[in-house]
């Protein structure tokens, strides 16, 4: 796969991910950045910003693509396995820039992991990694054929099922997040699904005191994520 940007291409180095080409813009005035690179021995093929820009479809890349191995996803029971306790299930979020919000959170915040649906769910891909801001190579994704069987494996294992709904009588902050908890995110437009909602134990509502009704997905994510992991 292709990724794009400084601190995804030097989070990917660090965690030791193959590169397969890596190539930096023959402008490049970043001293250290370069230098960086040259400390890894990977092999530079420099190219005019143009080139750059047909190679990663983007204009935002800082003047360094590179053609990666596939980034890691995380069968479900191994995730449940590595002892994770807290969770943030994604139940169709079509967004990648919401999606590599949510995982730069996620691995600034402390969460265990992310459980995603293979189906009506944005992949792992070079915009989710850019947006991530390399928060993506710190954060176990594990992918689940259905969601609503993922969710029933989640609850065997013990995990109570949050979720989020503007209408619930309870306020994020007012309840304890102990013991093994996953949090369910829904649709940027439609929110959970019918049938994800039914798997709820409890719902939890972020209080809006202005005139907006609801908060994007990724912020939202955000002060979850946060205060079940204080």
């Amino acid at each position: 796969m292709l990724i794009y940007g400084k601190n995804v291409i030097k989070e990917a180095l660090y965690n030791n991910r193959k590169f397969y080409k890596l190539y930096v813009d023959t402008s490049m005035k970043d001293v250290a950045f370069l230098n960086m690179l040259k400390n890894f021995k990977v092999e530079l093929i420099h190219k005019s910003k143009e080139q750059l820009h047909n190679i990663s479809f983007q204009s935002n890349h800082q003047g360094v693509v590179a053609e990666v191995e596939d980034y890691k996803v995380y069968d479900l029971r191994a995730l449940i396995e590595s002892g994770a306790e807290k969770l943030l299930i994604l139940d169709s979020i079509e967004d990648p820039h919401n999606l590599g919000a949510i995982l730069r959170t996620a691995a600034a915040s402390g969460i265990d992991g992310i459980v995603m649906s293979v189906k009506q769910q944005v992949p792992l891909n070079a915009t989710v990694a850019k947006v991530s801001s390399g928060g993506i190579e710190h954060i176990k994704v594990a992918v689940t054929p259905q969601l609503f069987k993922g969710i029933d494996d989640l609850k065997e294992a013990g995990f109570e099922i949050v979720g989020t709904d503007m209408h619930a009588t309870v306020s994020y902050r007012e309840r304890l997040y102990q013991g093994k908890v996953a949090m369910v995110m829904g649709n940027e437009g439609s929110g959970l699904r019918p049938l994800v909602k039914k798997k709820c134990d409890q719902f939890i509502k972020i209080p809006m005191k202005g005139h907006m009704e609801s908060l994007n997905v990724s912020v939202a994510a955000a002060l979850l994520m946060y205060e079940m992991t204080k």
